[in-house]
């Protein structure tokens, strides 16, 4: 457009600047105006307007595009004004918001230091927190009470210092000094915590701990330590008893079974007494002195019970010294016996050629206890525990954790992951065959009061005293499991350093109990201490001889009518079977009812019996059992198995646990009758009668 309008305003001015110069060459002096003057001057006129009008229409353009740019100058400065004022309100509402937050922010600060503070307050240990320089920001007012310090001596900007300065006991500070501080602070990562057991000055007994703490930024200011105080004097005790409950809980379950075993030794002694007493005849003096034999041997029993249960018990734990483990399993033999119950059977294993260890004797009984009774409580079914030994050679240190996988064991854990010196090692085994353990019991077995047992059945601890023995005796506890398969606690020991020989050997053998022999060597044992005299290890038993059925019959000899003269006589002769583990009882009172005129069937446990009575002739009438009985078939399932077989059959329990108030067993049968041993001829027959009166009556 302005190219147009410059194209316009050309034209005009050139016409213009050619009629100036035609005007120009007038003669001045000329009195009329020349051809043509009029139409040249009305031309020009033309032209200056035309001209006139352009001129006009760039000042209204330049007027125009000056009141444009005015325009947006007023519009960028009310843009900006606007800006500034929306800026300062936002700025203010920043600032507001920012000032609410941050007086928030306090709150919450003060709110979190007035809860950090009852949190300080409230513990039961003391606490507090020095500077990088050595000087106490803040601390909490147990601190005082544990340290035995003075109310008012804690208090801001104390050097450490001086408070190490109060806490000597004997001459000796219980702080670290502040150098060794000061050097954990300056490393670039804090240390471990430093922790300290001691007694504090007012006698108690202390753990403090040192923790030094570092800013996320890592500036020095802001570094600095904490020092903390318990008082540990109650769980010292606590861990203390829980010890002794520990010894007194496998020392009640041996008296248990020591006092089940004297009931049943008093039995004999007493029914073997009674039994003489009905000899008194000149001519039956074998058969009276057969159950005098009998009566004196068991005496002899109970005091090798006495002496094992002594060497058990004995009060001072000795020196440790060089044994022999065959010595030791002679006298376990029998007490792991009675402590696990006869549901579990017990196998020792002939360690006679394994090297001696320097141990202490009362510990480690203690010990193979322990782990007897866990492998009892891993068991409640019934099972088998074995224990053996064995020597081993290490030309080179060897890592317990790569031996060979035994019999399916495949994890591990061993109670330190340092090899085993290179050298001799005895190694001791208890193996059971529960049901075994898994990953999570395996990662904390070794730890303290751990236990998988219901609440209140164990403390724990049977382990870590066990782990306790081990580290004594500069040995190693390796324990192997696998689902399924069972336990092996293996126990490392030392080999000692006397060689055995062959006369210690023989006195070991010789003092083997008989409950240590196998079951056929211990009944030949009894039977030539019953029969001690020379050439009547044949001889009869008066009341009747044992077939090889099991059955106890009449003999020519038997003077039963004699001897029950003063009783009277059964109505009609009984089929009985007699079902106890100790031989000499269940002789005694095989021997009783053959005296009463009835047919005596006897066994040894459960399933024996189980096979005896499927092959009595006619049935039987009475089941006269112990309650505990060696193998998966005790005294209460084999009568109500065989009450079923036999609806009329009548039942007598016997059990050295029982007392005069002592409740059925469960899950009996009801109409039976209770004999607590130890108990005489009378009470046996009164029990017979009372067992048939209430079948009879049932």
């Amino acid at each position: 457009m302005q190219q147009r309008e410059q194209a316009g305003r050309n034209e005009p001015l050139d016409a213009v600047q050619a009629q100036l110069s035609d005007i120009s060459t007038w003669a001045p002096a000329a009195e009329r105006m020349p051809i043509g003057g009029e139409q040249a001057l009305a031309g020009l006129d033309q032209n200056l307007a035309v001209l006139s009008r352009a001129s006009t229409l760039d000042q209204a353009d330049r007027v125009a595009d000056m009141l444009r740019n005015t325009s947006w100058q007023r519009r960028l400065a009310l843009l900006g004004i606007l800006t500034g004022v929306f800026s300062m309100i936002s700025a203010g509402w920043v600032l507001d918001r920012s000032s609410l937050a941050a007086a928030r922010a306090e709150a919450s600060s003060r709110d979190l230091a007035l809860r950090l503070r009852a949190t300080l307050d409230s513990l039961s240990l003391g606490v507090a927190v020095f500077g990088a320089d050595g000087r106490l920001w803040h601390w909490n007012e147990q601190l005082a009470v544990v340290l035995g310090l003075e109310k008012d001596f804690l208090r801001t900007g104390l050097p450490y210092n001086t408070l190490s300065s109060v806490l000597v006991v004997d001459g000796v500070p219980l702080l670290e000094p502040i150098e060794h501080v000061e050097a954990s602070l300056a490393r670039s990562e804090p240390d471990p915590p430093v922790m300290v057991e001691c007694q504090g000055t007012n006698g108690a007994d202390l753990e403090l701990c040192r923790t030094v703490f570092f800013a996320p930024d890592g500036a020095a200011e802001q570094r600095g330590f904490v020092l903390t105080a318990a008082d540990i004097t109650m769980r010292l005790r606590s861990e203390r008893a829980l010890g002794e409950a520990q010894k007194l809980r496998a020392l009640g379950q041996l008296t248990a079974g020591i006092a089940h075993d004297f009931k049943n030794l008093l039995t004999v002694i007493l029914g073997n007494l009674e039994l003489a007493a009905e000899y008194d005849q000149p001519d039956q003096a074998e058969q009276r002195q057969e159950y005098l034999s009998a009566a004196a041997h068991a005496g002899h029993r109970s005091e090798a019970l006495t002496g094992q249960l002594l060497s058990f018990m004995r009060r001072q734990s000795g020196s440790p010294g060089c044994l022999y483990l065959g010595k030791l399993f002679a006298v376990l033999g029998g007490l792991l016996g009675r402590v696990i119950g006869p549901r579990i059977v017990v196998e020792c294993d002939h360690v006679m050629d394994v090297w001696p260890v320097c141990v202490d004797a009362a510990q480690l009984e203690s010990a193979i206890l322990n782990l007897a009774i866990n492998a009892r409580d891993a068991m409640p079914s019934g099972g088998s525990l074995r224990i053996i030994a064995r020597n081993v050679t290490f030309s080179v240190n060897a890592d317990l954790m790569s031996l060979p996988v035994e019999e399916g064991r495949a994890m591990r854990v061993v109670s330190e992951t340092m090899p085993l010196p290179a050298g001799d090692w005895v190694r001791l085994d208890v193996i059971d065959s529960g049901s075994g353990m898994t990953r999570d019991v395996m990662d904390r077995l070794f730890e303290p009061f751990f236990t998988t047992k219901r609440e209140g059945a164990g403390t724990g601890l049977g382990l870590a005293m066990v782990l306790a023995f081990s580290q004594q005796a500069h040995g190693r506890v390796m324990v192997a499991t696998g689902r399924g398969i069972g336990t092996e606690v293996s126990l490392w020991l030392p080999r000692g350093q006397i060689v055995a020989s062959e006369t210690t050997r023989t006195e070991v053998a010789e003092v083997t109990p008989v409950d240590a022999l196998p079951v056929g060597e211990a009944r030949a044992v009894l039977a030539r201490a019953e029969l001690s005299n020379a050439g009547q290890a044949d001889a009869p038993r008066a009341g009747g001889a044992v077939s090889a059925q099991g059955e106890h019959t009449p003999t020519e000899t038997r003077t039963a009518g004699q001897a029950a003269a003063s009783r009277p006589e059964p109505t009609r002769s009984l089929q009985v079977l007699v079902v106890e583990d100790d031989a000499v009882i269940r002789d005694i009172v095989v021997t009783i009812l053959g005296m009463a005129g009835h047919r005596v069937f006897e066994a040894g446990d459960g399933e024996q019996a189980f096979d005896v009575a499927a092959g009595v002739e006619g049935g039987l009438d009475l089941l006269v059992s112990d309650i505990q009985l060696p193998g998966p078939l005790d005294g209460v399932t084999l009568s109500r198995v065989l009450v079923e077989r036999y609806p009329g059959l009548a039942v007598v329990y016997m059990s050295g646990e029982l007392t005069a108030d002592s409740p059925p067993p469960r899950g009996g049968v009801e109409t039976a009758c209770l004999l607590a041993k130890p108990f005489r001829r009378d009470g046996l027959m009164e029990a017979v009668s009372i067992a048939l009166e209430a079948r009879a009556a049932g």
